[in-house]
């Protein structure tokens, strides 16, 4: 079985090329929807770590968190120093358990796929990109995001790159049109190439 790092900017389209690997039978693990558990299990240290502001009602308010953190890089470092361990750990539980099951490959889907250090965990790397002016408009369609917040996203994203992977483990780049058929075709391509034996029922 091989685990597959898929990487890349916001709004790149990652989530558009794990679509299309879950179609052809792998296994994708889906590392934001980790760190929403993770954020449920860190309720008293996000309490004690950045107060009532960033809670209502008694629930995690993710959109004042992150207008938070986004615009305090201390305080983006220490989020992701309470709840980056807890979802390392449960990627490696899953791809532990994936292990034992005829899965061909397992997909990390990741934006911080290198600062989590998840890289460790790939046998190779897929890193999406997309211009700067469609990841905008992905966003402002996506998530009602101003210019200036996706900037300051982009400021925290710096370490983003294809160069920032390594040498350590095998990275290939591939651009994001927008073309479903592209992607597909993409995907499928790749997957010949290093040889996993997907399903073509997407």
């Amino acid at each position: 079985m091989m685990v597959i790092g898929l990487t890349g900017k916001a709004c790149a389209g990652k989530n558009q090329y794990a679509e299309v690997f879950a179609q052809a039978g792998c296994k994708v693990i889906d590392v934001d929807l980790l760190g929403h558990d993770a954020l449920e299990q860190s309720k008293d240290e996000l309490l004690q770590a950045f107060g009532a502001a960033v809670f209502t009602d008694g629930r995690i308010d993710r959109k004042a968190l992150g207008a938070l953190v986004f615009s305090n890089p201390e305080k983006l470092q220490l989020l992701e120093s309470i709840t980056h361990p807890k979802m390392v750990s449960a990627c490696k539980a899953i791809i532990d358990a994936e292990r034992s099951q005829p899965t061909a490959a397992v997909i990390l889907n990741a934006a911080l796929l290198k600062r989590m250090g998840l890289v460790t965990l790939c046998d190779r790397v897929l890193f999406i990109d997309a211009p700067l002016w469609l990841r905008f408009l992905r966003c402002r369609k996506r998530e009602s995001l101003s210019w200036r917040r996706f900037l300051a996203r982009e400021r925290v994203q710096k370490d983003i790159t294809f160069h920032a992977i390594g040498s350590a483990v095998a990275c290939e780049r591939m651009r994001n049109s927008h073309s479903k058929r592209l992607i597909h075709r993409q995907v499928a391509t790749y997957c010949a190439t290093i040889g996993i034996k997907i399903s073509h029922s997407g």
